[in-house]
């Protein structure tokens, strides 16, 4: 840009000095020089244009080969690691060892301790305790292991134990909001509690305390990304019938002007003929309730009048449910797989003609699994794998990459990295 203002400016000045004899053979040599310059600009123009476009059909074609690698039939796979973890399963056909997605590594669950093995088949840590009946949830890099009608819970992060607690009352559900934030629903024999922890397993100073015969009893809970936000599931008893009802509680500001019990919605008139089983909220604006006959959408935009924003009835009965901060994923008994996103959009209505034992979802992806066959879907309903593996199968998880198909298999003794190609 520099050498094209200093033609210009050498031109201009020319002409000044030659307007009183009007010698228009100066600007002969200029006028050349500007030609030059004009074509060695459209030249290299050209090239730039043929080199973005150049770019741009590269890109194409490998993000293509990509895709098409991903979703190819796979014929041959190879093992990559394979990790022995005996611990908790001295019977190997121990169906009490379970496993779940963390840190695109797997946790592996059983009644004495857990075990985090990574992405590369290390086991980076293994915590002791004895639980009867462990229950857990993972969110925003924690998870959390409680003993479902005992008394203890554990945070742990990638690194390891980060906090641990006992409660009062004997522990029923729990539910995880960001930051390692736990809210745990406790019952005795009169009343319900649900009080908050943070990651550290001290208790945040928040307390729901319910009972049958005046709020009901609370079934299911759910907690908002951010953790502000509680809903909540209840079965209640009146003086001719047992009905159900969920509630909407707000722990920020919002919550503290709408009453002392931090109430801002409950739902109850929309479930007269129907029983309300689960709840679940996917973020900060959206949640969902589960019924008998169907899922009600709610937004809580606006987080002091949450609101039903669609409601979607099904003629068959629901035979499986899973969901997670994304989607929502059922099976009928017609063996119908239909899949939402978090605002009730239909992403998926596909048939399906295999029976499965186990069926879940992981991340962008829903698992089945049939004694040692693995038929993984994505979320639009495209089969992208159907293959048997070796072992007695507790779990798959589909390994985050972004060139190789690789599962991370859960097996009672272990866990194994497979590649397909």
């Amino acid at each position: 840009m520099k050498d094209k203002y200093e033609n210009i400016k050498d031109k201009t000045m020319g002409e000044q000095n030659a307007l009183p004899s009007f010698n228009m053979s100066k600007y002969d040599k200029p006028k050349e020089k500007k030609d030059d310059n004009a074509k060695r600009s459209r030249s290299k123009w050209k090239f730039s244009l043929k080199g973005f476009a150049v770019a741009i059909l590269l890109i194409i074609i490998l993000m293509t080969g990509l895709f098409t690698f991903k979703f190819i039939n796979f014929n041959a796979s190879v093992l990559i690691w394979r990790t022995n973890v005996t611990r908790g399963s001295d019977d190997v056909n121990n169906k009490s060892i379970r496993y779940s997605s963390f840190k695109n590594g797997l946790m592996r669950i059983s009644n004495d301790g857990v075990t985090f093995i990574d992405e590369y088949g290390l086991v980076r840590w293994t915590i002791s305790y004895n639980m009867k009946e462990p229950i857990y949830e993972e969110n925003d890099g924690h998870f959390f292991i409680a003993d479902k009608n005992s008394y203890y819970f554990y945070i742990f992060n990638e690194e390891g134990l980060l906090g641990s607690n006992t409660t009062t009352y004997p522990i029923v559900k729990i539910s995880a909001a960001d930051g390692g934030i736990i809210y745990i629903l406790q019952s005795d024999e009169d009343y319900n509690y649900i009080n908050v922890y943070r990651s550290n397993g001290n208790p945040i100073d928040i307390l729901i305390k319910t009972n049958l015969s005046e709020d009901g009893m609370p079934i299911d809970i759910s907690t908002s990304k951010s953790g502000e936000q509680l809903a909540v599931c209840n079965v209640c008893l009146s003086d001719i019938d047992i009905y159900t009802k969920a509630t909407y509680y707000n722990f920020s500001d919002t919550g503290k002007n709408a009453n002392s019990k931090r109430i801002v919605k409950e739902f109850v008139t929309e479930f007269e003929d129907k029983f309300l089983a689960r709840v679940n909220f996917f973020d900060d604006k959206n949640s969902c309730l589960i019924y008998d006959g169907g899922v009600k959408y709610v937004s809580t935009a606006d987080e002091s009048n949450p609101k039903i924003i669609a409601d979607i009835s099904f003629d068959d009965e629901i035979r499986s449910i899973s969901y997670n901060r994304k989607y929502l994923a059922m099976v009928f008994e017609d063996n119908k797989l239909r899949i939402f996103n978090e605002s009730g959009n239909l992403l998926c209505d596909k048939q399906i003609d295999f029976d499965y034992e186990n069926f879940y979802i992981s991340d962008n992806y829903i698992i089945f699994l049939y004694e040692n066959r693995v038929m993984i879907y994505d979320v639009r309903g495209r089969m992208i794998f159907d293959k048997e593996v070796r072992g007695q199968l507790q779990y798959v998880a589909k390994k985050k990459s972004l060139i190789f198909t690789e599962l991370l298999i859960g097996l009672t003794d272990g866990v194994e990295c497979l590649r397909f190609y």
